[in-house]
């Protein structure tokens, strides 16, 4: 397996095929995590999740995502919902694109957010293996094999489409 990273890269705007519409991870008292859904695009895929914290776990991924004003203070520390995807011989962490949680005001109610993945390949084998986790907030690591199929898309993924 090769060593990659995912960037945070905006999908393409037209022209997705959902390939995979969704299903829980993982669903707690306080924490539900789920993929919306795996939506494929001639030069990749596009994996979307929700995310409802309640409780105390929302209040520490509330301050875990808070805004970090002091460019000089080097304590702070900032976390998110970390993605690891291993697609055929790539695996490696994924970055969200606009990772900003939809919850309301500050201290009150639930922390939502609905991160979005850009996984510039289509996985070969019509599958891959998304591990989830944010020790933060107490979500460890869990893993699921997400079963695409064939890509929808006439020609093939090459190495020019992995960004």
């Amino acid at each position: 397996m090769r060593g990659h990273r995912w960037p945070a890269l905006a999908p393409p705007t037209i022209g997705g095929i959902t390939v995979h519409s969704g299903m829980p991870i993982v669903a707690e008292n306080d924490l539900t995590l789920e993929l919306s859904a795996a939506t494929a695009f001639a030069s990749g895929l596009l994996l979307r999740f929700a995310l409802c914290v309640t409780g105390v776990r929302a209040d520490f991924a509330r301050y875990e995502t808070r805004p970090l004003t002091d460019p000089h203070d080097w304590s702070a520390q900032w976390s998110y919902l970390a993605l690891a995807i291993l697609a055929h011989d790539l695996g490696g962490l994924a970055d969200p694109f606009h990772p900003v949680p939809d919850s309301g005001p500050e201290g009150s109610g639930p922390y939502r957010t609905t991160p979005q993945y850009w996984i510039g390949t289509y996985p070969t084998t019509g599958s891959l293996t998304v591990t989830t986790s944010w020790p933060q907030v107490g979500l460890h690591p869990t893993s699921v094999t997400l079963t695409l199929g064939p890509s929808p898309f006439p020609t093939p993924f090459g190495s020019d489409a992995r960004r």
